[in-house]
């Protein structure tokens, strides 16, 4: 019977800005993301990765103690801790040293989970030596060592660890980042820090993000030009992130947030860079929509990036009141896999799965599968 061994690696504050509409939680800003009452979802994404690994008949998870990950091992699981932070609050160097670890301990493949920052760390101590794969907690994600969902890491891993030649499936994925500049700390542009091996199965595992180019720009500009006069009715409009809705709210007549959520009602922008709780509020009991565009070499609509578009805003919004805008270019490059959500509500992620309309042209319209 072969036995496998599985490490994991929680980044336990990966993803908690998101929700409160922080950009990230690297360096003071997770202090920020807990006193606007921002809740660890990693330990919970850990689980949903785990679960697709029960069935295997002899496994090992090797991992940190506490909520760096021992915590989300299920019972029945058996465990191997073999780092334990030694503090209250875990920081990079902690990931470091958890990664560097786990490379004293044979394993099959390591598991993380985190964001872009989770990803530089893990990086830094493991490099091309041992098979990753990343779990989707974070709020910044282009790299592409993510699995698409939490749930479909664990499809992955379990695909990798039964093949009959693992070096088929294993290939380079570029860890991606954004780091701040000016003394505002915005977000600069994406950066690449390297290469680590990851398992790539079909769909399974999308590109890294990438952005449309300006061949189709006439077609896309007829589109949010044709979204600009739908705002202007009464309705609170939720306008996401990304440099394909910063033209929208540039059609508007204000510089909205690129890297946040701009609220939007008569064509006017009534409140900038909102958290879910607030967009909350401002939709209670009111007609309205979410207007985002689809993330460009992922495909992602909803869980990268946008997470104060949360389950419970789609839900309260209603799901036939959801616009999605994007270039023909950028659903071209998704080379048929389709688009993807992963709003941490597994029930709500099956209600927006099948086909929708991606608003392309004017007077143009496309039907992509979301999965």
């Amino acid at each position: 019977m072969t036995h496998y061994r599985v490490g994991l690696i929680i980044n336990p504050i990966a993803g908690m800005g998101g929700s409160v509409g922080l950009k990230g939680t690297d360096g003071d800003l997770i202090t920020e993301a807990r006193r606007r009452g921002a809740v660890s979802i990693a330990s919970q994404r850990a689980a949903l990765a785990l679960a697709s690994l029960k069935s295997l008949d002899a496994l090992t998870v090797v991992c940190c103690s506490g909520e760096m990950g021992a915590d989300a091992v299920e019972g029945g699981m058996q465990t191997q801790v073999v780092y334990t932070p030694g503090a209250s609050v875990t920081t990079a160097a902690h990931t470091r040293a958890a990664a560097e670890a786990m490379l004293q301990q044979d394993i099959d493949i390591l598991l993380f989970v985190g964001g872009d920052g989770t990803a530089r760390e893990i990086l830094r101590s493991v490099g091309r030596q041992v098979p990753v794969l990343g779990v989707p907690s974070g709020v910044k994600m282009h790299s592409a060592v993510f699995a698409a969902t939490a749930r479909t890491a664990g499809d992955v891993a379990r695909s990798f660890l039964q093949s009959s030649d693992r070096s088929e499936l294993l290939h380079d994925a570029e860890v991606v980042d954004r780091e701040p500049i000016g003394d505002d700390q915005q977000a600069g542009p994406p950066k690449l820090f390297g290469v680590m091996r990851i398992p790539q199965v079909a769909f399974l595992v999308p590109g890294a993000k990438s952005s449309a180019t300006p061949d189709d720009a006439a077609l896309l500009n007829g589109a949010l030009e044709r979204v600009a006069a739908m705002l202007a009715d009464e309705r609170v409009s939720l306008i996401g992130p990304g440099t394909t809705m910063q033209r929208l709210k540039q059609k508007l007549g204000f510089e909205g947030t690129p890297l946040g959520v701009d609220v939007t009602c008569g064509g006017v922008c009534i409140e900038k860079d909102v958290s879910e709780a607030r967009i909350l509020e401002l939709i209670r009991e009111r007609p309205s929509r979410i207007v985002v565009t689809v993330i460009g070499g992922q495909g992602f609509v909803f869980g990268r990036g946008n997470q104060q578009l949360s389950g419970r805003v789609i839900r309260e919004v209603g799901l036939a009141n959801v616009v999605i805008v994007a270039s023909l270019e950028k659903l071209a490059a998704l080379h048929g896999n389709g688009l993807f959500v992963d709003t941490g509500d597994a029930a709500l992620d099956q209600e927006l799965a099948g086909y929708v309309p991606v608003l392309v042209g004017r007077s143009r319209t496309v039907m992509c599968p979301v999965r």
